[in-house]
């Protein structure tokens, strides 16, 4: 007995052997056909740039926020974006006292506009839920919030900045491959530097054309920072190919653990501290390397689009 599917797949069949081509000239003539169709849409889209660690305590979220102050007073508009999502601290750093949080945004309960609070020292802030333990592993369906909002807020912004959580969980992983460019903070210590080494394997190992950028913090000598990112590349670039691009270092500074927790930040309140006008450095060689302005993307490669496509790999 014929089925209405076998007639239809022998009459596609009968039509490709009276074509005259075979499955080579089929592929060139979709290609020609792919060449006429036009342009992909596209769209303005902010610069995104992930913060990250391969371990705690390094300093990731101090730098994050003194980037986000010192990026938006040259006249980038700038949202930080906690993305530790169950261990947020974004919000004491900047003195922030935020009602809602990405909690209530991936809940539903709260739009983008109702989450995202002004800052007294510029940049706008995107808040983390802290101490929410079962934020510490989101949902496949939270993470697909989170993509459409992170293009919701990229679509009106020049600068995203991600602080990611430490390590290397599926969470952290998703958001530094879909950003377009990546720091990485470290400490010139064994342990910190074989962590570092690991965020940049697993890193390279979904994609190879990754952007990576590396900050040293808490040296106890001048040229102690340079000395380990040059045995940090080093090993990078003979184990997994990847070229590192190094931002500077940060002096283990006594003024900043003793800033206390809600004060703003010391790039705000001492501009020119030694650890602030460092900062400052860095902030200028990231806009030199990375270029950090909205740009026009096609439709399919912004950074919803990236977080999307790359969460099937994980």
């Amino acid at each position: 007995m014929v089925t209405r599917s076998t007639a239809a797949a022998a009459e596609r069949q009968a039509n490709t052997a009276r074509s005259g081509l075979g499955p080579r000239g089929r592929g060139l003539l979709g290609k020609l056909f792919d060449g006429l169709r036009g342009k992909p849409a596209t769209q303005k889209e902010a610069a995104t740039v992930a913060i990250a660690s391969g371990k705690g305590g390094t300093g990731k979220s101090f730098l994050a926020t003194s980037l986000a102050v010192l990026l938006h007073r040259q006249g980038l508009r700038t949202t930080l974006v906690d993305c530790d999502f169950g261990m947020a601290c974004d919000h004491l750093l900047l003195g922030v006292k935020p009602n809602l949080t990405l909690q209530h945004l991936l809940a539903g309960q709260a739009t983008l506009d109702q989450v995202v609070v002004p800052t007294s020292v510029g940049p706008r802030l995107l808040p983390g839920a802290s101490g929410v333990r079962r934020l510490a592993n989101p949902s496949d369906k939270e993470l697909l919030v989170f993509a459409r909002e992170l293009g919701a807020l990229a679509a009106r912004e020049d600068l995203l900045l991600l602080d990611c959580g430490a390590g290397i969980g599926a969470a952290t992983v998703l958001t530094m491959l879909a950003a377009d460019h990546v720091v990485l903070v470290t400490q010139p210590e064994i342990a910190a530097l074989v962590d570092a080494y690991a965020m940049v394997k697993a890193l390279a190992q979904l994609r190879k054309d990754a952007q990576c950028h590396v900050v040293v913090n808490r040296a106890l000598q001048p040229g102690r920072g340079d000395l380990a990112f040059e045995r940090l590349t080093e090993v990078a670039r003979q184990h997994v190919g990847v070229r590192l691009h190094y931002l500077g270092e940060l002096a283990d500074d006594p003024a900043v653990m003793q800033h206390r927790l809600g004060q703003l930040p010391l790039v705000a309140t001492e501009p020119q501290a030694a650890t602030s006008r460092a900062l400052a450095g860095i902030a200028e060689r990231l806009r030199q390397q990375c270029g950090l302005q909205g740009r026009e993307v096609a439709a399919d490669q912004g950074v919803e689009a990236r977080f999307r496509q790359h969460r099937l790999f994980l």
